[in-house]
């Protein structure tokens, strides 16, 4: 895992230091897990807390609608994925303008401050914003920590960090949501929330590991702002079409498995692990084997496995095939969300690296936010199993050509 610029070694003295700053880079998955994994066990307990008896949460002022506890989790639940939506642009210029390092530091900072909301805010709406509030600060640690990776390893060692990075975000998340549920039961809702807490630990080893980026001039800030990145709109369109394809996995396939008489949550549960326990091993697969084969290949192998995937759902009938189906839909997206990650740092500039991972976490969670508005209309037309079978049959078609155009001149490498 060689560093940019250091010809893959480092001295004595300075390994601890390397260590500590890929602790870092890598901590950005496993602390945005968070975000959908602890609360996840305790929202209808929180709705039940602010809107008890069928009493709406709060009343929107000047709609006169009321926000019923339902409504009220749902909010808690999709807020944070609107902050990192939106944010996405925001915390790419400021990475640009004022470095890696000093926009993470602030940014663990206003992850643990938003995300543990819940232990000193008793407030229907106060909540609410700090769960929005909470996606901004996420998608600028997540941003950051992606360029710092970009800038600091080549591209073999970006392929291998990236997917470590994705393989701890899933072992963080099912940790994460064991750990939910026991303190929920031993100190109620709010003790979940101390969970976002974790992360400060980071801010030491950033100030350790990671060091201060030099001061840079006017001239190089003027050319990081007029660098176009125009270049890059085929990739991020793709990787908004595949994040709404993916996230069939999360929103639409435990329906599609209730059609299949598979409505027992423990059985639910089981056949939902295999995606989310073979996307770990698509990204150790990718770790391996992405650096070795070309960017194209890598597409073509991860869109086919994702592709084939979903097709395999649409034709289910039973817990099995839907699980193996499940079990392919998550070994591609462990292979290509790394993937894609490494394809924009490659083909990016370092002066505007931040800004490029801004707008490619946007397109992902955009992705994920239009899933719904996508999904739900054609699945009430052909039903679940048709447009599962057709999305991933256009994810699979996708496979047999070039669909990530190359720059035609290669960025600078700084």
């Amino acid at each position: 895992m060689a560093f940019e610029g250091s010809g893959g070694t480092s001295g004595k003295r300075d390994g601890w230091r390397d260590w500590v700053a890929i602790a870092v880079m890598v901590s950005s998955a496993p602390s945005l897990a968070l975000i959908f994994t602890a609360t996840g066990p305790v929202l209808r307990v929180i709705a039940q807390h602010f809107a008890p008896d069928g009493h709406p949460a709060f009343i929107i002022p000047g709609l006169d609608i009321s926000v019923d506890g339902p409504l009220f989790a749902q909010m808690l639940g999709v807020l944070p994925s609107v902050g990192l939506c939106i944010g996405g642009a925001a915390a790419g210029f400021a990475i640009d303008r004022f470095g890696s390092r000093l926009v993470l530091l602030w940014a663990i900072l206003a992850f643990a401050l938003f995300g543990s909301a819940g232990l000193y805010i008793d407030d229907a709406v106060g909540l609410l914003a700090s769960r929005f509030a909470l996606g901004f600060a996420a998608i600028a640690y997540g941003s950051a920590t992606i360029a710092m990776i970009g800038n600091r390893f080549d591209d073999a060692g970006r392929a291998r960090t990236l997917s470590w990075r994705n393989i701890l975000g899933g072992i963080s998340g099912i940790v994460s949501l064991t750990a939910a549920g026991s303190i929920a039961h031993a100190h109620s809702w709010h003790g979940v929330f101390a969970l976002f807490l974790v992360p400060l630990v980071m801010i030491p080893a950033t100030l350790l590991g990671i060091a201060p980026a030099p001061a840079r001039g006017a001239i190089r800030n003027e050319a990081a702002d007029k660098e176009s990145l125009l270049f890059l709109w085929p990739i991020l369109s793709l990787a908004v079409f595949l994040a709404v394809v993916m996230m069939m996995n999360t929103t639409q396939f435990q329906f599609l498995l209730a059609e299949n008489g598979v409505t027992d949550p423990k059985e639910l549960s089981h056949v939902m692990l295999a995606g989310s326990t073979m996307s770990m091993v698509g990204s150790l697969l990718y770790s391996e084997l992405g650096p070795k084969v070309g960017f194209s290949l890598n597409y073509s192998i991860s869109a086919l496995l994702l592709g084939l995937g979903v097709m395999t759902v649409g034709l289910s009938h039973g817990p099995v095939v839907a699980a193996i189906g499940g079990a392919f839909t998550g070994t591609g997206s462990g292979w290509l969300i790394p993937h894609l990650s490494r394809t924009i740092l490659a083909r990016t500039p370092a002066s505007a690296r931040g800004r490029a991972v801004g707008f490619f976490f946007f397109a992902i969670y955009l992705g994920d936010l239009m899933n719904p508005i996508v999904i739900r209309p054609i699945s009430l037309q052909l039903g679940l199993h048709r447009t599962f079978f057709i999305m991933g049959g256009i994810v699979a078609l996708s496979a047999l050509q070039i669909v990530l155009p190359r720059r035609k001149k290669a960025p600078a490498i700084a």
